[in-house]
């Protein structure tokens, strides 16, 4: 095991990853979306999975994969991969306030970041990976020229640090739209009260002067309604990429902040696919 076989690995599993997620989802939901936090093709919680059972193994207790005992492989799995997926929800928790995933309504969860059954998988899935599909990665990385390899570990690399810059923009952008959306929808509501609180208090006495009233509080309000449904829009634009992919990629995303708004955002987007279908 060297330095340029594992980052070769980390990729190779990341994309396995992703195409997993993205089977998987299919087959649950019957649609295909890119499940990725990502917007390239590749999870790289799933390539952190195996690198990190890959170097404990064979990097620092010397254990030949192909021989190991596969109870200590799920074991390590287990304990590897289930750690590497409670920092990454953590991290993107904190980082972007919110729950890509949430475990809380499954058996024995640790803040919805992790749950036994689901680690248990990964302690399953990483003993057969490394029994049955390494060697057979490990040899297909080996025959991969010395020059080429390091030309498409750069081309690889320089594209998923692009991906992560533009991804981690494209967050903040989509939490900062949440923010204004929240705001423009506060103000529909308290201009909606200030004319209901002046009609219950009387003090507009005559027709023509509730009229005039009424008809600023309706420009307003309309004008309020127009810039949250441009909003709107413009997180909704794209499907494949961007803010518009976060909200089909992630149906059960909870957010800590901006929640409410993200709930009705997401009713909005239902109700249209409705009337489209």
């Amino acid at each position: 095991m060297d330095f340029r076989s594992m980052l070769f690995y980390f990729m190779i599993y990341s994309f396995a990853g992703w195409v997993i997620e993205v089977a998987y989802h299919a087959v649950t939901m019957g649609k295909v979306v890119n499940r990725g936090f990502l917007n390239g093709p590749i999870c790289p919680v799933y390539g952190v999975g195996v690198s990190l059972v890959l170097v404990v193994m064979q990097g620092l207790a010397r254990q030949n994969i192909e021989t190991s005992n596969p109870l200590v492989l799920f074991a390590v799995g287990i304990v590897l991969a289930t750690l590497a997926e409670l920092v990454a929800g953590f991290m993107l928790d904190k980082l972007f306030h919110a729950r890509w995933w949430d475990y809380s309504n499954e058996k024995f969860n640790l803040n919805g970041y992790i749950c036994l059954s689901f680690s248990i998988v990964w302690g399953l899935a990483i003993a057969f990976v490394l029994r049955v599909v390494q060697p057979v990665v490990a040899g297909l990385v080996a025959k991969i020229p010395p020059v080429a390899g390091y030309i498409i570990l750069a081309v690889l690399y320089i594209v998923f640090v692009i991906d992560i810059i533009l991804t981690t923009l494209s967050v903040l952008k989509f939490n900062k739209q949440l923010e204004q959306m929240s705001d423009l929808r506060n103000a529909i509501l308290k201009v909606s009260d200030g004319m209901s609180e002046v009609i219950a208090s009387g003090t507009i006495r005559t027709v023509s002067k509730f009229d005039e009233s009424k008809e600023k509080v309706e420009e307003r309000r309309a004008e309020l309604e127009i810039k949250l449904e441009a909003l709107r829009k413009d997180m909704t634009l794209h499907a494949f990429y961007g803010r518009g992919r976060i909200l089909k990629a992630f149906p059960n995303l909870k957010h800590r902040r901006y929640g409410e708004i993200y709930e009705w955002l997401k009713s909005r987007l239902d109700r249209e696919k409705g009337d489209l279908e």
